[in-house]
């Protein structure tokens, strides 16, 4: 297959969602006219992450990405990926509250926004990992392999964030330790089922269930508890949380690599 294709088309859609995060915000708040809170918020994602879904899907649809979009085995591989994410969570929490760095908050919730919000989390994350993992990274990876596709698609996964408001060399860093994780979950599932449920997991687990992002306080969706870094922002006492702190780096690190060294003995020579 000539590199061409796959390469235009993944530098196509680069632009196109690169184009939608940095005019599309502005855009969407003056059609919502001041609408907050929860529906606000909810409506908002919609119509940013609904057009990523659909570029992510049309790609993939054009391109002709071999290979079911969700792997051979989804439900295994959901179990899986959740458990990873879920797991890499309660270990980054674990090292913020060894560092003196967990608090109590005082936010409260209601069960109908936080239900909303899974919803909205949902769809967020089933867009980037369609765009990202599910489109990109298998048609750049038919070009340079799936080792290079991976860190590369997980370094544009990170640099898009910027547009969406990430700061920070660490934030940065450890954006891409995610998506590196989630590609290495789709390299080994071959789809993206346990790569949405490892990036649903870590975001429902720190948004809706502990109440760690945004930090301090919740979200507009409520959490069942609410619980503030505060401190040392490299444990996570910054606006940025978790997504700042050496603890997310840690926990990242100690999932990574174990993929990354399975993923290389069980490569055929």
């Amino acid at each position: 297959m000539s590199a061409v294709r796959p390469l235009a088309g993944a530098a196509i859609g680069v632009v196109l969602v690169a184009v939608l995060l940095a005019f599309g915000p502005p855009v969407v708040a003056g059609w919502l006219n001041g609408t907050s809170g929860a529906s606000g918020e909810s409506l908002f994602t919609l119509a940013i992450f609904g057009p990523m879904l659909a570029i992510g899907i049309a790609g993939w649809w054009l391109d002709r990405v071999t290979g079911p979009v969700f792997g051979k085995r989804p439900g295994r591989a959901t179990v899986l990926g959740l458990a990873l994410g879920a797991g890499g969570l309660a270990l980054a929490v674990g090292y913020t509250w060894l560092a003196g760095s967990l608090v109590g908050g005082a936010g409260s919730t209601v069960l109908s926004t936080l239900l909303l919000g899974i919803v909205t989390v949902t769809l967020q994350v089933g867009a980037e990992e369609m765009l990202f993992r599910g489109w990109l990274q298998p048609q750049i990876a038919s070009v340079v392999g799936a080792p290079v596709a991976v860190l590369l698609v997980a370094v544009l996964f990170a640099a898009l964030h910027l547009l969406g408001g990430a700061t920070g060399v660490m934030t940065l860093a450890n954006l891409t330790l995610g998506g590196i994780l989630f590609g290495l979950i789709a390299v080994r599932d071959g789809g993206i089922a346990g790569a949405i449920a490892a990036h649903w997991g870590w975001n429902v687990g720190e948004q809706m269930l502990l109440g760690l992002d945004p930090n301090p306080g919740v979200g507009a969706f409520g959490a069942l508890f609410d619980l503030d870094l505060v401190g040392a922002a490299r444990w996570g006492g910054s606006d940025q949380g978790l997504n700042a702190s050496l603890a997310m780096t840690i926990a990242l690190a100690a999932i990574v690599i174990p993929l990354a060294l399975r993923y290389r003995r069980a490569k055929p020579a």
